[in-house]
Protein backbone atom coordinates (compact mmCIF):
# COMPACT_ATOMS: atom_id res chain seq x y z
CA UNK A 1 0.00 0.00 0.00
CA UNK A 2 2.90 2.16 0.55
CA UNK A 3 4.16 1.72 -2.75
CA UNK A 4 0.55 2.40 -4.56
CA UNK A 5 0.26 5.65 -1.98
CA UNK A 6 3.22 7.03 -3.09
CA UNK A 7 2.61 6.67 -6.77
CA UNK A 8 -0.81 8.20 -6.25
CA UNK A 9 0.81 11.12 -4.59
CA UNK A 10 3.88 11.72 -5.94
CA UNK A 11 3.14 11.13 -10.26
CA UNK A 12 3.40 14.53 -11.98
CA UNK A 13 0.28 14.94 -14.66
CA UNK A 14 3.38 15.51 -16.90
CA UNK A 15 4.55 12.17 -15.86
CA UNK A 16 1.04 10.20 -17.24
CA UNK A 17 1.84 9.12 -20.58
CA UNK A 18 -1.06 10.17 -23.13
CA UNK A 19 -2.79 6.76 -23.60
CA UNK A 20 -3.89 6.97 -20.04
CA UNK A 21 -4.57 10.71 -20.55
CA UNK A 22 -7.03 9.48 -23.44
CA UNK A 23 -8.08 6.71 -21.45
CA UNK A 24 -9.31 8.90 -18.31
CA UNK A 25 -10.97 11.41 -20.43
CA UNK A 26 -13.06 8.37 -22.30
CA UNK A 27 -13.98 6.42 -19.11
CA UNK A 28 -15.28 10.12 -17.52
CA UNK A 29 -17.29 10.82 -20.59
CA UNK A 30 -18.93 7.12 -20.37
CA UNK A 31 -18.90 7.94 -16.72
CA UNK A 32 -20.99 10.55 -17.10
CA UNK A 33 -23.17 8.99 -19.76
CA UNK A 34 -24.38 6.14 -17.31
CA UNK A 35 -24.84 8.41 -14.37
CA UNK A 36 -27.22 10.80 -16.66
CA UNK A 37 -28.96 7.88 -17.66
CA UNK A 38 -29.16 5.78 -14.51
CA UNK A 39 -30.35 9.39 -13.14
CA UNK A 40 -33.78 8.22 -12.57
CA UNK A 41 -34.18 4.38 -11.93
CA UNK A 42 -35.09 3.13 -9.41
CA UNK A 43 -33.97 3.78 -5.75
CA UNK A 44 -32.24 6.74 -7.26
CA UNK A 45 -34.90 9.30 -5.88
CA UNK A 46 -35.36 7.68 -3.08
CA UNK A 47 -31.40 7.76 -1.41
CA UNK A 48 -31.61 11.55 -2.82
CA UNK A 49 -34.21 11.96 -0.24
CA UNK A 50 -32.70 10.30 2.08
CA UNK A 51 -29.59 12.33 1.74
CA UNK A 52 -31.71 15.49 1.70
CA UNK A 53 -33.26 14.76 4.85
CA UNK A 54 -30.14 14.35 6.91
CA UNK A 55 -29.21 17.64 5.65
CA UNK A 56 -25.53 19.13 6.84
CA UNK A 57 -23.40 21.66 5.57
CA UNK A 58 -23.59 23.01 1.90
CA UNK A 59 -20.49 21.65 0.25
CA UNK A 60 -21.38 19.63 -3.10
CA UNK A 61 -24.13 19.28 -5.22
CA UNK A 62 -26.72 16.99 -6.41
CA UNK A 63 -26.66 16.75 -9.81
CA UNK A 64 -30.36 16.34 -11.60
CA UNK A 65 -31.91 16.85 -8.13
CA UNK A 66 -30.44 20.45 -7.14
CA UNK A 67 -29.28 21.05 -3.33
CA UNK A 68 -25.95 21.14 -1.33
CA UNK A 69 -25.07 18.52 0.91
CA UNK A 70 -22.41 17.57 2.52
CA UNK A 71 -19.53 16.04 0.28
CA UNK A 72 -20.13 12.27 1.66
CA UNK A 73 -23.71 12.48 1.52
CA UNK A 74 -23.10 13.82 -2.33
CA UNK A 75 -21.09 10.51 -2.85
CA UNK A 76 -23.98 8.51 -1.25
CA UNK A 77 -26.63 10.09 -3.50
CA UNK A 78 -24.52 9.87 -6.58
CA UNK A 79 -22.68 6.45 -6.20
CA UNK A 80 -25.16 4.63 -7.53
CA UNK A 81 -26.71 6.79 -10.52
CA UNK A 82 -23.75 5.32 -12.82
CA UNK A 83 -24.60 1.32 -12.24
CA UNK A 84 -28.21 1.74 -12.26
CA UNK A 85 -27.79 1.16 -15.82
CA UNK A 86 -25.48 -1.52 -15.35
CA UNK A 87 -23.47 -0.35 -18.45
CA UNK A 88 -20.84 1.34 -16.42
CA UNK A 89 -17.23 0.21 -17.43
CA UNK A 90 -15.05 -2.79 -15.73
CA UNK A 91 -11.59 -4.56 -15.84
CA UNK A 92 -11.09 -8.38 -16.48
CA UNK A 93 -9.66 -9.32 -13.71
CA UNK A 94 -10.75 -6.94 -11.25
CA UNK A 95 -14.41 -5.50 -11.75
CA UNK A 96 -16.61 -2.39 -11.93
CA UNK A 97 -13.95 0.77 -11.72
CA UNK A 98 -15.14 4.41 -12.92
CA UNK A 99 -18.40 4.05 -11.44
CA UNK A 100 -16.81 4.39 -7.86
CA UNK A 101 -13.70 6.91 -9.43
CA UNK A 102 -15.86 9.02 -10.81
CA UNK A 103 -19.00 9.17 -8.65
CA UNK A 104 -16.44 10.32 -6.01
CA UNK A 105 -14.51 12.92 -7.57
CA UNK A 106 -17.60 14.83 -8.31
CA UNK A 107 -18.52 14.40 -4.67
CA UNK A 108 -15.23 15.34 -3.78
CA UNK A 109 -15.27 18.70 -5.96
CA UNK A 110 -16.91 20.54 -3.36
CA UNK A 111 -14.32 20.08 -0.76
CA UNK A 112 -12.03 22.10 -2.72
CA UNK A 113 -12.70 25.95 -4.22
CA UNK A 114 -12.20 24.70 -7.27
CA UNK A 115 -11.19 21.63 -9.54
CA UNK A 116 -9.34 21.97 -12.80
CA UNK A 117 -9.20 19.78 -15.22
CA UNK A 118 -5.47 18.20 -14.83
CA UNK A 119 -6.30 18.10 -11.21
CA UNK A 120 -9.07 15.70 -11.93
CA UNK A 121 -7.64 13.44 -14.23
CA UNK A 122 -4.72 12.68 -12.21
CA UNK A 123 -7.34 11.60 -9.51
CA UNK A 124 -9.03 9.83 -11.96
CA UNK A 125 -5.93 7.83 -13.35
CA UNK A 126 -4.42 7.08 -9.73
CA UNK A 127 -7.68 5.89 -8.49
CA UNK A 128 -8.54 3.77 -11.43
CA UNK A 129 -4.64 2.72 -11.37
CA UNK A 130 -4.86 1.37 -7.38
CA UNK A 131 -8.77 -0.28 -7.58
CA UNK A 132 -7.42 -2.15 -10.25
CA UNK A 133 -4.35 -3.63 -9.39
CA UNK A 134 -5.97 -4.39 -5.71
CA UNK A 135 -8.95 -6.21 -7.52
CA UNK A 136 -6.19 -8.22 -9.74
CA UNK A 137 -4.62 -9.30 -7.07
CA UNK A 138 -7.28 -10.40 -4.80
CA UNK A 139 -8.06 -12.13 -8.28
CA UNK A 140 -11.55 -10.86 -8.23
CA UNK A 141 -12.96 -12.41 -11.65
CA UNK A 142 -10.78 -15.61 -11.87
CA UNK A 143 -11.22 -16.62 -8.34
CA UNK A 144 -13.50 -15.15 -5.63
CA UNK A 145 -16.43 -14.81 -7.96
CA UNK A 146 -16.73 -18.70 -8.32
CA UNK A 147 -16.44 -19.17 -4.70
CA UNK A 148 -19.42 -16.74 -3.74
CA UNK A 149 -16.90 -13.45 -2.97
CA UNK A 150 -18.04 -10.31 -5.25
CA UNK A 151 -14.89 -8.33 -3.65
CA UNK A 152 -14.20 -5.66 -0.88
CA UNK A 153 -11.26 -3.50 -2.58
CA UNK A 154 -13.17 -0.66 -4.58
CA UNK A 155 -12.69 1.84 -1.76
CA UNK A 156 -8.53 1.51 -1.88
CA UNK A 157 -9.54 3.16 -5.33
CA UNK A 158 -11.54 5.32 -4.20
CA UNK A 159 -9.67 6.66 -1.05
CA UNK A 160 -6.46 7.11 -3.50
CA UNK A 161 -8.33 8.84 -6.51
CA UNK A 162 -9.90 11.23 -3.32
CA UNK A 163 -6.70 11.74 -1.80
CA UNK A 164 -4.63 12.92 -5.03
CA UNK A 165 -7.63 15.64 -5.57
CA UNK A 166 -7.42 16.95 -1.69
CA UNK A 167 -3.71 17.21 -1.57
CA UNK A 168 -2.85 14.48 0.64
CA UNK A 169 1.09 13.84 1.61
CA UNK A 170 1.92 9.85 1.54
CA UNK A 171 1.67 10.10 4.74
CA UNK A 172 -1.78 11.07 5.03
CA UNK A 173 -3.20 8.55 1.96
CA UNK A 174 -1.58 5.66 4.04
CA UNK A 175 -3.63 7.01 6.99
CA UNK A 176 -6.62 7.21 4.80
CA UNK A 177 -6.31 3.66 3.20
CA UNK A 178 -5.56 2.11 6.22
CA UNK A 179 -9.06 3.59 7.57
CA UNK A 180 -10.79 2.31 4.15
CA UNK A 181 -8.83 -1.10 5.37
CA UNK A 182 -10.66 -1.43 8.41
CA UNK A 183 -14.34 -0.53 6.46
CA UNK A 184 -13.66 -3.68 4.08
CA UNK A 185 -15.32 -7.07 3.85
CA UNK A 186 -15.75 -9.48 1.75
CA UNK A 187 -19.57 -9.06 0.03
CA UNK A 188 -20.74 -12.32 -0.97
CA UNK A 189 -22.55 -12.90 -4.39
CA UNK A 190 -26.00 -12.64 -2.35
CA UNK A 191 -26.28 -9.37 -3.80
CA UNK A 192 -26.62 -10.65 -7.21
CA UNK A 193 -28.49 -13.73 -6.60
CA UNK A 194 -31.38 -12.73 -6.73
CA UNK A 195 -30.64 -9.46 -7.93
CA UNK A 196 -31.92 -6.34 -5.43
CA UNK A 197 -31.16 -2.78 -5.47
CA UNK A 198 -28.25 -3.10 -2.84
CA UNK A 199 -26.12 -3.88 -6.23
CA UNK A 200 -26.21 -0.01 -6.92
CA UNK A 201 -26.62 1.25 -3.49
CA UNK A 202 -23.69 -0.20 -2.59
CA UNK A 203 -22.07 2.36 -4.70
CA UNK A 204 -23.19 5.18 -3.02
CA UNK A 205 -21.63 3.22 0.49
CA UNK A 206 -18.73 2.52 -0.79
CA UNK A 207 -18.15 6.14 -1.87
CA UNK A 208 -19.88 7.73 0.85
CA UNK A 209 -16.80 5.26 3.22
CA UNK A 210 -14.07 6.48 0.76
CA UNK A 211 -14.85 10.19 1.40
CA UNK A 212 -15.35 9.66 5.31
CA UNK A 213 -12.06 7.93 5.28
CA UNK A 214 -10.29 10.73 3.55
CA UNK A 215 -11.72 13.33 5.98
CA UNK A 216 -11.02 11.59 8.92
CA UNK A 217 -7.21 11.10 7.86
CA UNK A 218 -7.09 15.14 6.91
CA UNK A 219 -8.45 15.68 10.52
CA UNK A 220 -5.19 13.54 11.92
CA UNK A 221 -6.61 10.17 12.71
CA UNK A 222 -4.58 7.70 11.92
CA UNK A 223 -5.02 4.12 10.45
CA UNK A 224 -3.22 0.99 10.62
CA UNK A 225 -0.67 1.13 7.91
CA UNK A 226 1.35 -1.45 8.23
CA UNK A 227 -0.25 -5.43 6.65
CA UNK A 228 -2.46 -3.42 5.18
CA UNK A 229 -3.20 -5.27 1.94
CA UNK A 230 -0.24 -7.69 2.75
CA UNK A 231 0.58 -10.15 5.88
CA UNK A 232 -0.92 -11.52 8.36
CA UNK A 233 -4.01 -9.10 8.58
CA UNK A 234 -3.96 -7.64 5.29
CA UNK A 235 -6.50 -7.23 2.79
CA UNK A 236 -5.52 -10.24 0.58
CA UNK A 237 -5.17 -12.55 3.48
CA UNK A 238 -9.04 -12.83 3.92
CA UNK A 239 -9.03 -14.47 0.47
CA UNK A 240 -9.40 -18.30 1.12
CA UNK A 241 -7.65 -19.13 -2.63
CA UNK A 242 -4.55 -18.54 -4.18
CA UNK A 243 -3.62 -14.20 -4.64
CA UNK A 244 -1.31 -12.86 -6.93
CA UNK A 245 0.08 -10.19 -4.60
CA UNK A 246 2.97 -9.39 -7.25
CA UNK A 247 -0.21 -7.08 -9.40
CA UNK A 248 0.20 -5.16 -6.49
CA UNK A 249 3.18 -2.99 -8.05
CA UNK A 250 4.33 -4.99 -10.96
CA UNK A 251 5.64 -2.00 -13.12
CA UNK A 252 4.16 0.32 -11.17
CA UNK A 253 4.42 3.65 -12.64
CA UNK A 254 5.47 2.48 -16.01
CA UNK A 255 2.76 -0.14 -17.11
CA UNK A 256 -1.13 1.73 -17.09
CA UNK A 257 -3.23 -1.27 -16.37
CA UNK A 258 -6.26 1.35 -16.28
CA UNK A 259 -5.62 1.28 -19.61
CA UNK A 260 -7.26 -1.87 -20.44
CA UNK A 261 -10.50 -1.23 -18.94
CA UNK A 262 -13.24 -2.64 -20.58
CA UNK A 263 -16.51 0.13 -22.01
CA UNK A 264 -19.91 -1.77 -22.42
CA UNK A 265 -22.20 -1.86 -24.95
CA UNK A 266 -25.34 -3.45 -24.02
CA UNK A 267 -27.53 -2.08 -20.47
CA UNK A 268 -26.84 -5.34 -18.67
CA UNK A 269 -24.57 -7.45 -16.80
CA UNK A 270 -21.21 -8.07 -19.07
CA UNK A 271 -21.17 -12.05 -18.10
CA UNK A 272 -23.83 -11.40 -20.21
CA UNK A 273 -22.56 -9.77 -22.94
CA UNK A 274 -20.69 -12.45 -25.22
CA UNK A 275 -24.04 -13.98 -25.23
CA UNK A 276 -25.51 -10.85 -26.28
CA UNK A 277 -23.08 -10.28 -29.33
CA UNK A 278 -23.19 -14.39 -30.41
CA UNK A 279 -27.17 -13.53 -31.04
CA UNK A 280 -27.05 -10.43 -32.29
CA UNK A 281 -23.70 -11.51 -34.75
CA UNK A 282 -25.45 -14.81 -35.78
CA UNK A 283 -28.65 -12.59 -36.75
CA UNK A 284 -26.89 -10.43 -38.78
CA UNK A 285 -24.93 -13.61 -40.54
CA UNK A 286 -27.52 -15.96 -40.91
CA UNK A 287 -30.50 -13.57 -41.55
CA UNK A 288 -33.10 -15.52 -38.95
CA UNK A 289 -35.45 -13.73 -36.68
CA UNK A 290 -36.75 -14.49 -33.40
CA UNK A 291 -39.92 -16.43 -34.70
CA UNK A 292 -37.36 -18.77 -36.44
CA UNK A 293 -35.73 -20.19 -33.76
CA UNK A 294 -36.19 -23.75 -31.68
CA UNK A 295 -34.02 -23.64 -29.08
CA UNK A 296 -30.40 -21.62 -27.66
CA UNK A 297 -27.89 -23.07 -25.57
CA UNK A 298 -25.34 -20.54 -24.10
CA UNK A 299 -21.97 -22.27 -22.35
CA UNK A 300 -20.60 -19.70 -20.20
CA UNK A 301 -17.59 -19.72 -17.17
CA UNK A 302 -18.32 -20.92 -13.93
CA UNK A 303 -18.15 -16.79 -12.55
CA UNK A 304 -20.33 -16.09 -15.48
CA UNK A 305 -22.44 -18.79 -14.54
CA UNK A 306 -22.75 -17.75 -10.57
CA UNK A 307 -23.54 -14.11 -11.66
CA UNK A 308 -26.42 -14.37 -14.60
CA UNK A 309 -27.67 -18.00 -14.40
CA UNK A 310 -28.52 -18.57 -11.10
CA UNK A 311 -29.97 -19.59 -8.81
CA UNK A 312 -32.09 -21.11 -11.94
CA UNK A 313 -35.32 -20.07 -10.36
CA UNK A 314 -34.81 -16.65 -9.98
CA UNK A 315 -32.41 -15.88 -13.08
CA UNK A 316 -35.48 -17.76 -15.81
CA UNK A 317 -38.82 -16.11 -13.97
CA UNK A 318 -36.67 -12.37 -13.38
CA UNK A 319 -39.22 -9.82 -11.92
CA UNK A 320 -37.69 -6.45 -11.20
CA UNK A 321 -35.31 -4.69 -12.96
CA UNK A 322 -32.17 -5.95 -11.39
CA UNK A 323 -33.05 -8.87 -11.55
CA UNK A 324 -33.42 -8.68 -15.39
CA UNK A 325 -30.28 -6.80 -15.51
CA UNK A 326 -28.43 -9.94 -13.90
CA UNK A 327 -30.14 -12.96 -16.53
CA UNK A 328 -28.57 -14.22 -18.96
CA UNK A 329 -31.76 -15.75 -20.66
CA UNK A 330 -33.57 -12.40 -20.48
CA UNK A 331 -30.97 -10.51 -22.03
CA UNK A 332 -30.59 -12.88 -25.00
CA UNK A 333 -34.11 -13.52 -25.55
CA UNK A 334 -34.39 -9.33 -25.27
CA UNK A 335 -31.78 -9.41 -27.78
CA UNK A 336 -33.89 -12.03 -29.93
CA UNK A 337 -36.82 -9.73 -30.27
CA UNK A 338 -35.09 -6.00 -30.06
CA UNK A 339 -31.67 -6.71 -31.77
CA UNK A 340 -30.05 -4.63 -28.83
CA UNK A 341 -30.11 -4.71 -24.57
CA UNK A 342 -30.69 -0.95 -23.64
CA UNK A 343 -32.55 1.06 -21.07
CA UNK A 344 -35.89 0.17 -22.28
CA UNK A 345 -35.24 -3.10 -22.51
CA UNK A 346 -36.08 -2.98 -18.94
CA UNK A 347 -39.44 -0.69 -18.91
CA UNK A 348 -42.31 -2.45 -17.51
CA UNK A 349 -43.66 -3.19 -20.76
CA UNK A 350 -40.61 -4.77 -22.15
CA UNK A 351 -40.38 -7.37 -18.89
CA UNK A 352 -44.16 -8.32 -19.50
CA UNK A 353 -43.46 -8.89 -23.06
CA UNK A 354 -44.81 -12.64 -23.48
CA UNK A 355 -43.04 -13.12 -26.46
CA UNK A 356 -39.48 -12.66 -24.57
CA UNK A 357 -41.04 -14.58 -21.76
CA UNK A 358 -41.37 -17.56 -24.31
CA UNK A 359 -37.76 -17.41 -25.93
CA UNK A 360 -37.01 -17.47 -22.38
CA UNK A 361 -38.14 -20.86 -21.86
CA UNK A 362 -36.30 -22.21 -24.91
CA UNK A 363 -33.18 -20.82 -24.13
CA UNK A 364 -30.55 -23.20 -21.86
CA UNK A 365 -27.08 -22.41 -20.09
CA UNK A 366 -24.36 -24.66 -18.42
CA UNK A 367 -21.63 -23.48 -16.72
CA UNK A 368 -18.15 -24.32 -19.15
CA UNK A 369 -14.49 -24.59 -16.84
CA UNK A 370 -12.76 -24.39 -19.93
CA UNK A 371 -14.51 -21.11 -20.79
CA UNK A 372 -13.02 -17.68 -20.77
CA UNK A 373 -13.92 -15.62 -17.90
CA UNK A 374 -16.12 -13.64 -19.91
CA UNK A 375 -16.89 -15.65 -23.03
CA UNK A 376 -19.77 -17.22 -23.73
CA UNK A 377 -20.46 -20.26 -26.89
CA UNK A 378 -23.92 -19.45 -28.23
CA UNK A 379 -25.99 -22.70 -30.10
CA UNK A 380 -28.83 -21.73 -31.40
CA UNK A 381 -30.80 -24.12 -33.49
CA UNK A 382 -33.49 -22.91 -36.13
CA UNK A 383 -37.19 -24.82 -36.58
CA UNK A 384 -35.90 -25.84 -39.82
CA UNK A 385 -33.27 -27.39 -37.92
CA UNK A 386 -30.56 -25.62 -39.23
CA UNK A 387 -27.24 -25.39 -36.40
CA UNK A 388 -25.31 -22.76 -35.75
CA UNK A 389 -22.81 -22.67 -32.91
CA UNK A 390 -20.21 -19.75 -32.83
CA UNK A 391 -17.70 -18.86 -29.74
CA UNK A 392 -16.83 -14.98 -28.46
CA UNK A 393 -14.36 -13.89 -26.22
CA UNK A 394 -13.59 -9.82 -26.76
CA UNK A 395 -16.73 -7.91 -27.21
CA UNK A 396 -17.05 -4.65 -28.72
CA UNK A 397 -15.22 -2.08 -26.27
CA UNK A 398 -12.82 -4.74 -24.84
CA UNK A 399 -9.35 -3.75 -24.78
CA UNK A 400 -8.66 -6.11 -28.13
CA UNK A 401 -12.16 -4.63 -29.80
CA UNK A 402 -11.87 -0.76 -28.40
CA UNK A 403 -14.75 1.82 -28.95
CA UNK A 404 -13.24 4.35 -30.66
CA UNK A 405 -14.28 8.13 -30.04
CA UNK A 406 -16.80 8.42 -31.85
CA UNK A 407 -18.31 5.53 -29.94
CA UNK A 408 -17.89 6.90 -26.76
CA UNK A 409 -19.54 10.02 -27.73
CA UNK A 410 -22.35 8.31 -29.84
CA UNK A 411 -23.45 6.42 -26.17
CA UNK A 412 -23.02 9.50 -24.57
CA UNK A 413 -25.75 10.55 -26.41
CA UNK A 414 -28.02 7.56 -26.76
CA UNK A 415 -28.24 8.06 -22.78
CA UNK A 416 -29.02 11.71 -22.42
CA UNK A 417 -32.84 10.99 -23.38
CA UNK A 418 -32.99 8.71 -19.95
CA UNK A 419 -31.87 11.91 -17.89
CA UNK A 420 -34.55 12.71 -15.04
CA UNK A 421 -33.77 16.37 -15.91
CA UNK A 422 -34.24 17.23 -19.01
CA UNK A 423 -30.53 17.89 -20.84
CA UNK A 424 -30.79 20.46 -23.90
CA UNK A 425 -28.33 20.02 -27.09
CA UNK A 426 -26.10 22.83 -26.14
CA UNK A 427 -25.63 21.74 -22.59
CA UNK A 428 -25.24 17.80 -24.17
CA UNK A 429 -22.34 19.46 -26.54
CA UNK A 430 -20.81 21.21 -23.58
CA UNK A 431 -20.26 18.39 -21.42
CA UNK A 432 -19.14 16.53 -24.41
CA UNK A 433 -16.70 19.16 -25.43
CA UNK A 434 -15.63 19.83 -21.84
CA UNK A 435 -14.61 15.90 -20.98
CA UNK A 436 -12.50 15.34 -23.89
CA UNK A 437 -10.76 18.65 -23.29
CA UNK A 438 -10.61 18.62 -20.06
CA UNK A 439 -6.91 19.12 -19.92
CA UNK A 440 -7.35 22.81 -20.64
CA UNK A 441 -10.78 22.97 -17.92
CA UNK A 442 -10.15 25.57 -15.30
CA UNK A 443 -13.25 24.90 -13.06
CA UNK A 444 -14.76 20.89 -13.27
CA UNK A 445 -17.70 21.47 -11.05
CA UNK A 446 -18.52 24.40 -13.31
CA UNK A 447 -17.97 22.40 -16.25
CA UNK A 448 -19.60 18.83 -15.51
CA UNK A 449 -21.91 19.33 -12.55
CA UNK A 450 -23.30 22.53 -13.04
CA UNK A 451 -25.15 22.03 -16.43
CA UNK A 452 -26.93 18.44 -14.54
CA UNK A 453 -27.73 20.77 -11.35
CA UNK A 454 -30.92 22.70 -11.11
CA UNK A 455 -32.72 24.95 -8.30
CA UNK A 456 -35.19 22.77 -8.52
CA UNK A 457 -37.00 19.00 -10.41
CA UNK A 458 -40.24 18.17 -9.86
CA UNK A 459 -40.27 14.55 -8.08
CA UNK A 460 -39.88 11.54 -10.45
CA UNK A 461 -43.89 10.38 -10.14
CA UNK A 462 -44.45 14.05 -12.10
CA UNK A 463 -41.48 13.14 -14.68
CA UNK A 464 -40.94 9.75 -16.01
CA UNK A 465 -37.71 9.34 -17.78
CA UNK A 466 -37.96 7.13 -21.31
CA UNK A 467 -36.80 3.56 -19.49
CA UNK A 468 -39.68 4.00 -16.75
CA UNK A 469 -42.55 5.47 -18.98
Amino acid sequence: MSALCRMAVETEFEDFPEEARTKAKHTLLDSMAVTIGGSGLDGILEIVDLVKEKGGVEQSPIPFYGGLVPAAEAALAIGPMPRAMDCGDLHEEAGHISEYIVACLLAACGLREKVSGQEFLAALIVGQEVLIRIGSAYRLISNAIPRGDCGGHYIFGAVAAIGRLLGFTQEELENAEGIARTMTQPHTMSIYSPATLMVRMHHGLVCHSAILACQMARKGITGPRHSVLTGPNGFLGTAHWDTEPEALTRGLGEDWEMTAITTKGHSACYFSHSSIDGIIEQMSMHGFTAEDVEAIHVDVSVSGSKAVCEPAESKWAPGTVPECQFSLPYAVASALVDGHVFLDTYSERSRSRENVRELMGRITADADPQMSDWGARVRTVLRDGTEITTEHTYVKGHPNNPFTEVDFVAKFRRCVPYSILPIGEDAEDGIIEAVLGLDEVDDVAGALLEPLTPESVPLIAQSQTPAQA
